[in-house]
């Protein structure tokens, strides 16, 4: 029950990511054609579309903690085949 409830919420938060990057590819794509066309308010409005759109994106990867984690070169999971690779390298050494 329990675990049927924490993929719903974590399939939640994947869409609402994957809106929020579309949101930011859009708004951008609009100022690109508002700058193409030399239409200022076009322009503009899509460059705040695409500021919302990023900020969201950025903002709740900031906030739990995986653009941190992609930044630093840091899994969440633990530490990956390559860092057993070389533990047993130096044990055999």
């Amino acid at each position: 029950m329990i675990g049927k409830f924490v993929e719903r919420i974590k399939s939640l938060v994947v869409v609402v990511l994957m809106l929020l990057l579309t949101l930011a590819i859009g708004g951008a794509v609009v100022a690109l054609i508002g700058a193409i066309f030399g239409l200022s308010s076009v322009k503009h409005v899509g460059g705040s579309i695409a500021f919302l759109g990023a900020a969201g994106f950025l903002g709740w990867m900031f906030v739990t903690g995986d653009l941190a984690g992609a930044l630093l070169g840091r899994s969440r999971q633990g530490p990956g085949d390559e860092n057993n690779k070389n533990a047993k390298v130096d044990k055999n050494a």
